[in-house]
C-alpha cells in the first residue's frame, strides 16, 4: 500500500512560500512516502519547476475541458502543466460552492480521463456526527462521488470529518479505526479485492503531535493536511510520522 501525505494549501500562499516547497522536496528525496503538494493555481507552473522529488497537486477542476466558464480551470490545462493530482469534492467545495456528489462524480471522471491522481474527499458534518449518521453519509458520498466510476487505479480517499478540519479537534483513535474501516468495506463492495489497494487518508486537524498516533490505526494510509502544511517546520514531521509506520 502506497504511504501518501498531501498538503492543501487552499487559498494561501505568493511565490515567496515556494521556498517551503523548495526544502519539502529536497528534504525528502528518496523518500516511500508519496507527498503531494497541492498551491493555488497561481503557483502551480512555478512549483511545478522547483519540486523535483515530490508531486504536484491542483485543488479543483471543472467537469469540462474547455469552454465558456470563467475563472474555472480544466484538466486539460492541469495536464499541461504535468500536474499530477488533484482534489476533488473537499467539504468547502461541496457546502460552500454546492457541489453535489453527483457534479464531484463528473469532475472525477473528467479527472481519470486525462490520468489525475483524483483525491476523493468525503466527510461528515458535526450535526450528522451527534445524530450518528457518519457512516451513512459516507457511504452515501462514497457511492455517488464514484458513480460510474470502474478504473480505480488512481482513485484516492481522503476522510475528513467537516468538524475537525482547521478546529484542533480530532476523533478519537477508535472513531477513526471505525470510520476508515467502514469505508473500506464500502469500497470493497463497490469493487471487490482490487479496492484493498484504494489508499485512504485522514484529514482534520492532523499536525506532528498526532500524526504517528493516527498513522498507527488500520486503513489510515496517509493524511491530507491543511495548515500545517504551509511550512515545512509543521509539515515535516508528518511526512517523518509515516515514513515510520511499518
Amino acid at each position: 500500500m502506497r504511504k501518501i501525505v498531501a498538503g492543501n494549501w487552499k487559498m494561501n500562499g505568493t511565490r515567496e512560500n515556494l521556498v517551503e516547497i523548495k526544502k519539502i522536496s529536497d528534504r525528502f528525496s528518496g523518500s516511500d512516502v508519496d507527498i503531494v503538494i497541492c498551491p493555488p493555481f497561481t503557483l502551480l507552473s512555478a512549483a511545478k519547476e522547483i519540486a523535483t522529488n515530490i508531486f504536484i497537486g491542483a485543488q479543483n477542476l471543472h467537469v469540462e475541458n474547455s469552454g465558456a466558464y470563467t475563472g474555472e480551470i480544466s484538466a486539460v490545462m492541469l495536464e499541461d502543466l504535468s500536474v499530477t493530482h488533484a482534489i476533488i469534492g473537499h467539504s468547502e467545495r461541496r457546502n460552500e460552492y454546492g457541489e453535489t456528489n453527483d457534479v464531484v462524480a463528473r469532475k472525477v471522471t473528467t479527472a481519470l480521463k486525462k490520468k489525475l491522481n483524483v483525491i476523493l474527499c468525503i466527510g461528515e458534518s458535526e450535526l450528522e456526527r451527534n445524530e450518528n449518521k457518519t457512516l451513512s453519509v459516507l457511504k452515501e458520498q462514497i457511492y455517488g462521488s464514484l458513480k460510474d466510476i470502474t478504473d480505480i487505479e488512481n482513485i484516492i480517499v481522503a476522510y475528513e470529518p467537516i468538524w475537525a478540519i482547521g478546529t484542533g479537534l480530532t476523533p478519537s483513535l477508535a472513531e477513526i479505526s471505525t470510520t476508515h474501516d467502514s469505508i473500506r468495506l464500502n469500497l470493497l463492495e463497490m469493487y471487490g479485492s482490487s479496492a484493498s489497494n484504494i489508499p485512504i487518508l485522514y484529514g482534520g486537524s492532523v499536525n506532528g503531535l498526532n500524526a504517528s498516533e493516527i498513522f498507527s490505526v488500520a486503513n489510515v494510509n496517509g493524511a491530507l493536511v491543511g495548515g500545517a502544511s504551509l511550512s515545512f517546520d509543521t509539515f515535516s514531521p508528518i511526512v517523518k510520522a509515516i515514513e515510520n509506520k511499518t
